[in-house]
């Protein structure tokens, strides 16, 4: 039966159905020696940054949930959780009288936290100078005396842009 369905195929069909399975089969070859020859395919990410520009609680949103959803893209548990230095008014939503407005951010953050997805931490200088104390802050916080300072030594130790 095969032979005869061939039979009846014009050259030119069986010529196109040889050229688009050659084509594919060079696309995968490419491919597979893009994936072979590009040591960050398989080995493990980079040690990556967030740096907040707006300084609003609704940007620190959105950077938890893209951090979610690069989480998900992993099929184990994270080993280097990414670095989010805050040292503006999106540290606010963190203090324990804001919680009500920002529970669901808060617990977003709390569990990405526990997953080691995300490491926040928050500038005391900043902290200082808004009369902020550290038991206003949820324990899974951490501080640094200074966040510029911090996210410089943090890009020179070779952290990227997330």
């Amino acid at each position: 039966m095969l032979l005869v369905i061939l039979k009846h195929l014009q050259p030119v069909v069986v010529v196109r159905l040889l050229l688009s399975k050659a084509i594919v089969a060079w696309q995968l070859l490419l491919l597979g020696a893009l994936l072979l020859s590009s040591p960050t395919v398989f080995s493990e990410p980079k040690a990556l940054l967030v740096q907040i520009h707006a300084h609003t609680p609704a940007e620190l949103s959105s950077v938890l949930a893209r951090a979610e959803l690069w989480s998900e893209m992993h099929d184990a548990y994270i080993d280097r959780p990414i670095a989010i230095v805050l040292h503006g008014k999106e540290a606010t939503a963190f203090l324990r009288e804001n919680y009500g407005e920002y529970r669901s951010l808060v617990d977003q953050a709390a569990k990405l936290d526990a997953f080691n997805v995300i490491d926040i931490q928050i500038c005391e200088t900043w902290m200082g100078s808004n009369e902020i104390d550290r038991d206003q802050l949820p324990p899974f916080i951490e501080t640094v005396p200074y966040g510029p300072s911090h996210i410089g030594a943090l890009i020179k130790a070779g952290y990227q842009s997330f």
